[in-house]
């Protein structure tokens, strides 16, 4: 499923658009943290936030909302804004969780666009432990628990 929302992202720049909407999130723990990274493209996320509010406190809340993670215990993880660049066709955003999160045993909820597109299938792409796991998030998807 990874292969599909990379030669997706590849897409755009051949066809000038994109024929599935999809996101792909990556989460990596670093020093007790975990860095989370969210691509998306920027046509699709404007459906959810207009352009000119981007940067701005609208996109911030959109993805607090959107995207959640929670400790295996239960307790719902903060994540710090990091900040959104673009990159070519593809929006970046950049997230960071306070200390000592461990994302074994942690549940992800992933629902980036499914309010807004029905095609909407995000991915989740998560190294921890020695290993990398994928979680698949389709409209209607509750919170994913990692293994």
């Amino acid at each position: 499923m990874l292969w599909i929302a990379a030669v997706t992202f590849g897409a755009v720049a051949l066809a000038g658009r994109h024929p599935m909407h999809t996101s792909v999130a990556e989460l990596r723990e670093a020093a007790g943290r975990v860095e989370v990274s969210i691509r998306v493209f920027p046509d699709d996320l404007d459906q959810a936030v207009p352009g000119g509010e981007r940067a701005g406190q609208a996109l911030i809340s959109y993805v607090e909302r959107v995207f959640q993670l929670s400790t295996g215990a239960g307790r719902q993880v903060r994540l710090n804004w990091k900040g959104v660049d673009r990159n070519g066709d593809v929006v970046l955003i950049r997230l960071e969780s306070e200390s000592d999160v461990v994302l074994a045993g942690a549940t992800v909820s992933h629902g980036l666009l499914h309010d807004r597109f029905n095609d909407q299938v995000n991915v989740v792409r998560a190294s921890y432990g020695g290993r990398t796991t994928t979680l698949l998030f389709l409209p209607g998807d509750a919170a994913k628990r990692l293994p």
